[in-house]
């Protein structure tokens, strides 16, 4: 007989990976408001709220208005919606491919005989290609951050809600 709870540490090990890069995002220097309000859409999401493309939407309206609070000029309104449209498109790719993963998770965990190579290597992708779009969507904020003047920056840090506390 095998322990039961050993069947759950792939996904401990994948949810634990999810909340440390949720948590590095949320904590991060470099517009913390967008990884606070991608992490809740990325909640609703799975809870099977709005798709990808109403949650963008909903992202992009409340950075539109705190860019309004802190002065931001059309042109940096323009390059920041830019580049974080590019960011966003990485995350509508693994999005798109969640239900293709769960298929597979399911047909793995209900087959006759468990694959744990298998059940593995499905893990280890998933957490390679999340840690591609975590890595494109970090490096659009920071990109959008540094459109902004540092004096922009200080303002944001000011009339930004504190990090929700779990």
């Amino acid at each position: 007989m095998t322990d039961p709870t050993s069947t759950r540490t792939p996904r401990r090990r994948w949810l634990i990976g999810v909340a440390l890069i949720g948590a590095f995002a949320a904590g991060g220097l470099t517009l913390p408001v967008i990884a606070a309000q991608a992490q809740d859409a990325a909640m609703s999401g799975m809870m099977g709220g709005p798709g990808h493309g109403a949650m963008q939407g909903a992202m992009m309206a409340h950075i539109q208005q705190m860019l309004d609070k802190v002065g931001a000029t059309p042109e940096q309104k323009a390059k920041i919606e830019a580049i974080l449209h590019a960011g966003f498109s990485s995350m509508a790719g693994m999005h798109g491919g969640m239900q293709a993963t769960h298929a597979r998770l399911h047909e793995l965990l209900t087959a006759p005989t468990i694959d744990r190579q298998a059940l593995e290597a499905l893990r280890a992708s998933q957490i390679a290609a999340f840690d591609q779009a975590s890595r494109k969507m970090v490096d659009a904020m920071a990109d959008a951050a540094e459109v902004l003047t540092p004096a922009q920056r200080a303002k944001l840090a000011q009339i930004m809600p504190a990090p929700k506390s779990q």
